[in-house]
């Protein structure tokens, strides 16, 4: 049994003392470096990209405050996946910056500024090409970039397929060349599991691949492909003592199904259909336990949520607990779809998560 905690608004609220928050305050990462909790999230006027989105970073020795502010990111044009590496006594600040046509993706390169938890330095381009930089992590011993690219043809006219791509490197300022790892796939997690394993899990979106895929196999030439129905956005991947689980936007309509179209309808067709639905149904962020064995995503429970939600990220706690922010639309002004909720005020909030 998993019990949540609400342990309170962080944005806008305490996290937040200092900043001008504007309407959408969304993507955000959460970690724990020099005795102090670190949150970086992305305030913009709404879901869809801005010149005038921002990213704000706050930190606290404690859930419980007493919250400072730290540094803001502006750089003209729209910030998104904010992920946070520590390495060599530094925390640094993963980023991607994009255009800012609120009806194009255009990702124009990765960034990164960092700390020592006293100073910061300056914003910098740490890749030029327009790949999306879902995860910075270590696996198998060495950093590792999941990343996908050509997320911009989705919306395209003629849409065609992305493609997960996987890069190597050994100090974070050198990155090995590209490898595909996933046709059809944008957003995709991997972790080792206690036997070795590696288990990873896709959305996909594309016109061949709509839905989501459970990874699996001894390492990551060999993984085995387990088609899901369920299309999870925002997806992150943990071990939590030892078990996977994984937090993830959730479709309340369908079951959680996203692929309605029959397998004779084009892509290009079915894509735009899939699309649609998606935008004027109801949505949740929810944790889900994978089941390496059938292989599954299994629902567990649902974070108080609604409308435009889920980019959870998780702390994890000596006593065992887990602390989880999250965003979300405000739940006690009704349950709107999730277009509507993008185009509307959104929060961000912590938990704490005991089993």
């Amino acid at each position: 049994m998993i019990a949540v905690e609400p342990l309170g608004l962080l944005v806008p609220g305490p996290a937040a003392a200092g900043v001008d928050c504007l309407s959408a305050n969304n993507n955000l990462d959460l970690t724990r470096f020099e005795s102090r909790l670190w949150l970086a999230w992305r305030t913009a006027p709404s879901h869809f990209a801005s010149a005038e989105a921002r990213l704000e970073v706050s930190s606290a020795p404690g859930p419980e405050g007493p919250w400072q502010h730290e540094v803001t990111v502006a750089l003209g044009a729209d910030l998104r996946e904010p992920r946070w590496v520590i390495h060599q006594g530094r925390l640094q600040l993963w980023f991607m910056k994009l255009g800012t046509d609120p009806k194009r993706f255009q990702p124009q390169g990765v960034h990164r500024l960092s700390t020592d938890g006293r100073s910061w330095t300056s914003p910098e381009p740490a890749l030029q090409e327009s790949v999306v930089p879902w995860r910075i992590t270590k696996l198998q011993t060495r950093w590792a970039m999941i990343g996908y690219r050509g997320a911009e043809k989705m919306y395209s006219a003629r849409p065609a397929d992305p493609v997960v791509e996987l890069r190597w490197s050994d100090d974070l300022d050198t990155w090995s060349s590209p490898v595909d790892l996933h046709p059809g796939g944008t957003e995709c997690e991997l972790v080792e599991l206690p036997d070795g394993q590696i288990l990873g899990l896709t959305r996909n979106e594309g016109p061949s691949r709509r839905g989501g895929d459970l990874l699996l196999g001894p390492d990551l030439e060999h993984l085995r492909v387990t088609p899901i129905s369920r299309k999870p956005d925002s997806p992150n991947l943990f071990l939590w003592q030892g078990e996977p689980y994984v937090f993830a936007r959730r479709q309340l309509a369908f079951g959680g199904r996203y692929d309605h179209m029959p397998s004779w309808v084009p892509g290009a067709v079915a894509i735009r259909v899939d699309q649609a639905v998606w935008s004027v149904t109801r949505k949740r962020s929810a944790l889900f336990s994978v089941n390496t064995n059938t292989p599954s995503l299994d629902w567990v429970l649902d974070l108080p949520s609604c409308g435009d939600t889920a980019f959870a990220a998780v702390v994890h706690e000596p006593d065992g607990s887990i602390l989880v922010a999250d965003y979300s639309s405000p739940v006690d002004r009704g349950d709107p779809i999730w277009l509507r909720g993008q185009l509307r005020p959104t929060q961000i909030s912590l938990y704490r998560l005991t089993r």
